[in-house]
C-alpha cells in the first residue's frame, strides 16, 4: 500500500497535478504490483530455496 501511495505521488508530481483520478490510483496500484513482483523475482534468483529431499520431519 505504501508503494502505491509513493507511486501515485510521483505520477502527480511528474504531471504537475495536485489531485488524483481513479485512473491514477489504479495505475499506481498496477505499477506497485509490477515493481514488487520484479523485486521478488530478483530476490528468488539470488536466494534459491534449498532442494527438498522428500523426507518429512
Amino acid at each position: 500500500m505504501r508503494l502505491s501511495a509513493e507511486l501515485l505521488a510521483a505520477i502527480l508530481a511528474v504531471d504537475g497535478r495536485s489531485r488524483a483520478t481513479l485512473d491514477d490510483m489504479e495505475r499506481a496500484d498496477a505499477l506497485a504490483d509490477v515493481v514488487l513482483a520484479r523485486h521478488r523475482q530478483r530476490v528468488d534468483r539470488h536466494h534459491p530455496e534449498p532442494a527438498r529431499t522428500g523426507r518429512r520431519g
